[in-house]
């Protein structure tokens, strides 16, 4: 019950933070917030709590494939917004992030094996999402519309955490990195704001993954090994160290191309 209620009460807190960041720096700030480890990582933290170091540690495993999902979710709805419209991009989107997400529930691959295989995904996804060169104004949504973005994400998030409720270490693991909330920022900034900062948004988005990556390798390798504190200290260190890094190169103008 505690990780459902946590869940539902971070999507509207992440999403409220995530539009006044984008207001603010822009989408690709905007979506590298996003993609970071802000809401998986706690939740990563109460599964140890709930359930022991053995079962945070498949759910860390589990979480690093799904961010491979989450990735090529991001990739495809980059690559068919530059000519389609957000419902197109969308449905694709996320037919290709269920399709890779329930392919990578079938394999059973080592911790290190895993790590090796989320860092490849994510090299090769981000390769395909750079930046577009256009310089595009950050836009502030209404306030229906942000409000609409909190309902949506708050459903959506309560379902997926009582599926994951039900089912094993792995998949509990995967479901916490379902991109839900990216899906919704993306569509409603697409709409709002056009393709070009949408596209933005998820080339921020896929930076911010990489400090998930750190965040979650780091989580496997250690929580069964050290103390709780140790690991979750270790592995925010990483996190932000990874993902600073990634966010900087993908706010570099030597990095944008135009497509």
């Amino acid at each position: 019950m505690l990780l459902l209620v946590t869940k539902v009460l971070v999507a509207p807190i992440l999403l409220t933070i995530v539009a006044l960041v984008e207001r603010k720096w822009g989408a690709v700030v905007g979506g590298w917030l996003l993609g970071l480890p802000l809401t998986s990582g706690p939740l990563s933290y109460l599964i140890l709590a709930e359930h022991g170091p053995r079962f945070a540690e498949n759910a860390a495993r589990g979480t690093l494939l799904g961010l491979v999902g989450a990735g090529v979710f991001c990739a495809t709805y980059f690559t068919v917004a530059r000519a389609r419209s957000w419902g197109t991009s969308l449905a694709l989107a996320v037919a290709a992030c269920f399709a890779v997400m329930g392919a990578m529930s079938q394999i059973q691959l080592g911790f290190a094996a895993t790590m090796v295989l989320a860092a490849i995904v994510l090299a090769f996804v981000a390769a395909v999402a750079a930046t577009p060169k256009t310089t595009v104004a950050a836009s502030s949504p209404s306030g229906r519309d942000l409000v609409f973005r909190v309902i949506i994400a708050s459903a959506v998030v309560a379902c997926v955490a009582l599926a994951s409720t039900m089912l094993g270490s792995q998949m509990s693991g995967m479901l916490m990195t379902l991109p839900a909330i990216t899906a919704i920022m993306a569509v409603t900034t697409h709409r709002s704001a056009g393709r070009d900062s949408a596209r933005r948004l998820l080339r921020g988005s896929v930076a911010g993954l990489w400090g998930g990556v750190a965040f979650f390798a780091v989580v496997g390798v250690l929580v069964t090994i050290t103390s709780a504190g140790l690991t979750y200290l270790a592995a925010v260190a990483a996190a932000a160290l990874v993902a600073g890094l990634a966010g900087k190169l993908a706010t570099s103008p030597r990095l944008a191309f135009r497509h």
